[in-house]
């Protein structure tokens, strides 16, 4: 499977009915071996950019693949700059919003110049270094 936009994902996908979704900045699937590894795989990869399409309509509609996921656990990824980590908040209010405590949330961080991934933990990060 391809990465796929957030905004054009059907939130009633098969694909979605998945153990594991992967939920992810554009530029974050263009510098991380580890996401682009799962292209090809059965495992869902949604991308989408918090900065550059409508954020209202991104968060709904994170939210509807949320309610209608059988999924255990997201994985999110952001890139290290701070506009990017719109994501992961949107995906702990979709959390929130519904009442889906059953499901696990990893966030994860990009770095830029480096590409590797590192925990995020949205409530305490200090670890940007580079400006929107």
């Amino acid at each position: 499977m391809w990465p796929v936009k957030i905004l054009l994902v059907h939130p009633y996908a098969e694909y979605l009915k998945k153990d594991v979704i992967y939920l992810s900045a554009d530029c974050g699937v263009l510098l991380n071996k580890g996401l682009r590894e799962k292209f090809g795989q059965s495992i869902p990869v949604l991308i989408g950019c918090p900065l550059l399409e409508n954020p209202d309509k991104l968060f709904m509609k994170i939210k509807m693949i949320i309610e209608n996921t059988s999924a255990k656990t997201l994985n999110v990824y952001s890139m290290e700059v701070p506009c990017c980590h719109v994501i992961h908040m949107m995906v702990e209010k979709a959390l929130t919003d519904l009442g889906k405590e059953d499901i696990e949330i990893k966030n994860y961080i990009i770095r830029v110049d480096t590409g590797a991934e590192e925990p995020y933990d949205p409530r305490n990060f200090r670890g940007s270094r580079i400006k929107c």
